[in-house]
């Protein structure tokens, strides 16, 4: 009679190496949290300087100026919350979490480059 052999059996990673690896996603989500948030506050930044320069232009230019910059003020504040929400559960929701803060700083972009183009014409 042949001899047969038995298939390896499977082995569960041991509950430390899931721990480890949960720990490095946990980590890269925070990197991914602490690098979008410093996105947003070179936003954020930009935002100040344009509102700084919205102050000294006409009245007509400051209010088309001022309604483009609270768009992007708003974005901010949505992608700070959206940061802040996400820090506590990025592990399971990183890709949302890019997905949506990367739409809300295309947003503050938009908004920027839309107010810039108001305080240049002038």
């Amino acid at each position: 009679m042949p001899k047969t052999t038995k298939a390896p059996a499977k082995t569960k990673a041991p509950p430390k190496a899931k721990a480890q690896a949960k720990t490095v996603k946990e980590q890269e989500a925070s990197q991914l949290v602490d690098s979008m948030t410093g996105r947003v506050d070179q936003w954020k930044a930009r935002i100040d300087e344009l509102t700084v320069q919205v102050d000294l232009a006409k009245l007509e230019t400051r209010d088309r100026a001022t309604k483009q910059l609270e768009i992007a003020q708003n974005a901010c504040l949505a992608a700070y919350s959206k940061l802040r929400d996400a820090g506590h559960d990025a592990v399971t929701n990183a890709d949302t979490l890019r997905e949506g803060v990367q739409k809300l700083l295309n947003d503050i972009k938009e908004a920027i480059e839309a107010a810039q183009a108001v305080i240049s014409r002038g």
